[in-house]
């Protein structure tokens, strides 16, 4: 908070893939391409630990280069320390980031009536179905112009499964041509997860990272943190007198069917269904793409809740792809900055006709790689 006006001070992310972001500002706050940052930035020219933004003696947050390669701009000019105020855009290679004042953004209609609801949203206008997201009154960033989706014509949102489909279609919603789908998450013996499991997954990513980091956590801070651990871990690991094979992740997987973007690094995003999510992954519904094992993506949601409307994004390596499918690995998670390319990697949670299909696609490319080389 800021030491004059007791308001709270956030980082927002304008442009690429990230864009729509927002971060609350802490006393301390690392800026950098490793997992560790409370900001990560995935990008060549970005240092690991790039910058840092601190509390001063006179609570003023401060914006501070860490001698990076590449260095922190504002205003044109490189900088090594920078007192920051409301409205503050610097820039970390192409990147642009704003200090701003936290104002919530409020959608006025009823659909939000539970506090407990949370709806992704998606747009049913042209540009959504080309793979842009552009709404004013949820307060998000305007898309890259020309970005490359599906198709017009092409389903934005495939039809769930068993009745799992929960859609608003309220007056409000409508004018502005959007659907919301509320969003159900269910453990794998079909109990409901309660509260909001995205909202869940952010606060515990947060912690986990400063728990990691060695940062001080407050008491509450702690409380929240095991108890978070303890709705979304997977549970111990089956004994092998059940003869159940034992669990391969430390975290669940929660099943859901709701829209979401997969943007990259070139500018274009691409219309998915996230199928299912957990701490450290993802299992997304893509038609007919062509993405690459082990590429670097960003899974985007946006979001309703409470009558607030916001963009989450989470970092993703392409663990698995097969035609319609591809399963994403969180940063963050075990091993996210130590995976190797090219490596066939074949998950449980696919059927057998999907590991297959999933192995052999990466084959190919990989053969067809050598053969025109």
């Amino acid at each position: 908070m800021d030491a004059f006006d007791g308001a709270q001070r956030r980082i927002r992310i304008l442009n690429g893939p990230q864009r729509g972001a927002t971060h609350p500002v802490r006393d301390r706050m690392g800026i950098g391409r490793a997992s560790s940052s409370d900001i990560q930035l995935v990008h060549d020219g970005i240092s690991r630990q790039h910058a840092q933004i601190v509390t001063d003696e006179q609570g003023r947050h401060v914006l501070i280069d860490l001698d990076s390669s590449n260095g922190t701009f504002i205003e044109g000019q490189r900088i090594r320390r920078h007192v920051l105020v409301p409205g503050t855009i610097f820039k970390i290679m192409r990147l642009k980031l704003i200090y701003e004042t936290h104002v919530e953004t409020h959608v006025d209609d009823a659909v939000d009536a539970s506090p407990s609801e949370v709806y992704a949203v998606r747009r049913l206008d042209v540009k959504t179905l080309r793979g842009t997201v552009d709404y004013s009154v949820a307060d998000l960033p305007q898309p890259i112009e020309g970005a490359v989706g599906e198709p017009v014509g092409e389903p934005d949102h495939p039809q769930p499964r068993d009745g799992m489909r929960r859609t608003s279609s309220s007056a409000a919603a409508q004018a502005r041509g959007e659907e919301r789908h509320r969003i159900v998450a269910t453990r794998d013996d079909g109990s409901t997860y309660p509260g909001s499991l995205i909202d869940d997954i952010i606060e515990y990513r947060d912690l986990r990272i400063r728990n990691d980091r060695g940062d001080p956590l407050e008491a509450a801070e702690r409380r929240t943190f095991e108890q978070l651990r303890g709705r979304l871990h997977a549970g111990e690991p089956e004994s092998a007198a059940t003869g159940t094979a034992p669990r391969r992740r430390q975290f669940e997987r929660f099943q859901c069917n709701f829209p979401a973007k997969l943007r990259f690094a070139v500018g274009e995003e691409l219309s998915a269904a996230v199928l299912d999510i957990g701490v450290d992954g993802s299992r997304l519904r893509v038609y007919d793409h062509q993405i690459e094992h082990d590429a670097i993506v960003w899974l985007a949601i946006h979001l309703v809740s409470r009558g607030r409307a916001r963009t989450v994004v989470f970092t993703g390596r392409v663990a698995w792809t097969c035609r319609n499918h591809v399963g994403l690995g969180f940063a963050g998670a075990p091993g996210w900055e130590h995976v190797g390319h090219r490596k066939v990697e074949v998950r449980t949670h696919m059927d057998l006709g999907e590991q297959l299909r999933a192995a052999r696609a990466t084959l190919g490319r990989v053969q067809l790689r050598r053969s025109s080389s």
